[in-house]
């Protein structure tokens, strides 16, 4: 495996446990609707940080992937908050 590889593959495994434990965090607080979209609220923060340092780190960061991210991670909060409080 080359170098890149590994970068990859390291990258990608922390994004997996990030969003798997806000599966966990989101579905162990069922019933509490506040602490659940606190969940969703974090959770999308900490994805659009993510994918700015994975594309800052790989040297192909520019402003369109920040909107990128940014609209992914807005959608899923505005999303998860139409169910959460409906």
């Amino acid at each position: 495996m080359k170098k890149d590889t590994h970068f990859h593959i390291l990258h990608y495994l922390v994004l997996i446990v990030i969003l798997l434990s806000a599966v966990v965090a989101f579905f162990a607080l069922a019933g509490n609707h506040r602490m659940q979209f606190q969940v969703a609220i974090m959770t999308s923060f900490i994805y659009f940080l993510w994918g700015v340092v994975h594309h800052h780190l790989e040297g192909d960061l520019h402003p369109k992937i920040v909107v990128e991210y940014l609209l992914v991670a807005l959608l899923a909060v505005f999303l998860l908050q139409g169910t959460i409080f409906r």
